[in-house]
């Protein structure tokens, strides 16, 4: 899978697409939007990227505090699994969804898992770098967040808490006065937990809404007591036209109960969803009819893998991209009118950059698929316009531009470990606690 001449020809293109070292003079940017993560350091911050019109990200970056403290779950390795990545593992809360960008009201929404709260923030259209608080961050109602989602008018933000309380609440968006509890929202999931959680194995996922805003949904990797291993599934609540959840939620379980859904993504045209699942590969979730709470799910192997966790769509390619951290591979999936997946290529990243949260953007009407990378503390741009080929547009190295940016963790440059002779080197730093990923782009 990783031959030597592939990973030849990959590090002179990460060469070639590295960037100019990045400067504290940010004005006057042009470019067609922005792409956003979260990191600690050690308080809770918000990196926002320039994307230029080629798709291409940098050369700079900007922080903004987040309004909270940072802290990151307990990693435990699963069994089978590779301990390297979980000792402590750069992704600090096993979730998809902890940034969530609304493109129509220009916001954005991220989690302060330390603060157990959530931020909101004001996108600038003339200059999406640039993040402006709305309000105060706000108590999420539970502990410990992990995943948000915003409805398609922006009116309206959920956030999923992962810790000892655990559940789903609801937010009114004033673009104004920012976050306001919504009534009728706070639903809990009981799951045992602790704060911060411990896992993957038994935490909680990701949240959000279907496409015609009836349902919320939020994927749990359960963990079963008996068997110290995964007993996944989904939650599902209906929402009321003035945007209360019903009491109850209906959980649906794979068919093959030992799954732990990771993500939650709609395949269009229909109420199914792929989860990317770190036990097999991945699992449709099929509703059927917009009005059902309940779904079944079907298991997809994909072979050989080890841990995939993240999806995106590209509405370019009509194909989904999941995400193994433990391979660092981005795998296209295909799915036909019968909602049947197939496994259509592999595009390895570079080795030991573990592969995280991902995004898809329409950049002057080409698709980019934005991969984190934060064992090499970088993120990779692959253009996804065509199905099964996937190629490489740039590895931007985020060190030099953390570091001008004024993190602390990344004030001293010390080059590291498989990466140290190459040009895109592992940095020393407090933390590697990356998450999310989202992107805005001018209309």
């Amino acid at each position: 899978m990783f031959k030597f001449a592939y990973l030849l020809l990959l590090a002179v293109c990460l060469v070639s697409g590295s960037t100019a070292p990045a400067t504290r003079s940010v004005s006057n940017v042009s470019g067609a939007g922005a792409a956003y993560f979260i990191i600690d350091d050690p308080a809770e911050k918000v990196v926002s990227l320039n994307i230029a019109s080629d798709g291409r990200l940098g050369p700079f970056a900007r922080v903004v505090d987040a309004g909270g403290i940072g802290m990151r779950a307990t990693h435990i390795t699963p069994p089978g699994k590779p301990a390297a990545l979980f000792s402590p593992g750069p992704d600090p809360l096993f979730t998809q969804g902890a940034v969530r960008v609304n493109q129509n009201a220009g916001i954005l929404v991220t989690v302060n898992p330390g603060s157990n709260t959530i931020a909101l923030f004001r996108i600038d259209r003339q200059d999406p770098t640039k993040l402006t608080s709305i309000g105060k961050a706000v108590n999420s109602g539970g502990e410990f967040p992990v995943s948000a989602t915003i409805n398609s008018k922006g009116t309206v933000a959920c956030v999923l808490n992962g810790g000892a309380v655990n559940g789903v609440n609801c937010f009114d968006v004033d673009p104004v006065r920012g976050l306001a509890a919504k009534k009728n929202t706070q639903r809990f999931l009981n799951a045992t937990q602790t704060t911060p959680p411990t896992g993957p194995i038994g935490s909680l996922s990701t949240i959000t809404f279907s496409p015609d805003e009836s349902k919320l949904l939020v994927a749990v990797k359960f963990l079963d007591e008996n068997t110290n291993g995964f007993q996944g599934y989904v939650a599902a609540w209906n929402v009321a036209n003035d945007g209360a959840l019903s009491k109850d939620h209906v959980k649906s379980f794979p068919e093959d109960p030992t799954r732990g859904p990771f993500t939650l993504v709609n395949i269009p045209g229909s109420n199914a969803y792929v989860a990317a699942d770190p036990t097999i590969g991945l699992v449709t979730f099929d509703f059927g009819n917009s009005s059902s709470l309940a779904a079944t799910g079907v298991s997809f192997e994909i072979q050989n893998q080890v841990l995939n966790c993240w999806t995106v769509y590209s509405p370019k390619s009509k194909n989904f991209y999941t995400i193994d951290p433990a391979l660092s591979i981005v795998n296209e999936v295909h799915y036909d009118n019968k909602l049947k997946p197939t496994l259509v290529r592999q595009y390895p990243q570079l080795a030991e950059s573990t592969t995280l949260d991902a995004e898809v953007a329409i950049v002057k009407g080409h698709a980019y698929l934005y991969v984190l990378q934060p064992n090499t503390t970088s993120i990779t741009v692959l253009d996804v316009d065509r199905p099964a080929r996937a190629s490489h547009v740039q590895t931007f190295d985020l060190a030099p531009a953390l570091r001008e940016a004024g993190l602390r963790s990344w004030s001293k440059q010390h080059k590291i470990g498989a990466f140290a002779s190459t040009k895109l080197a592992h940095f020393t730093a407090d933390k590697l606690n990356f998450q999310g990923m989202a992107t805005f782009i001018k209309s």
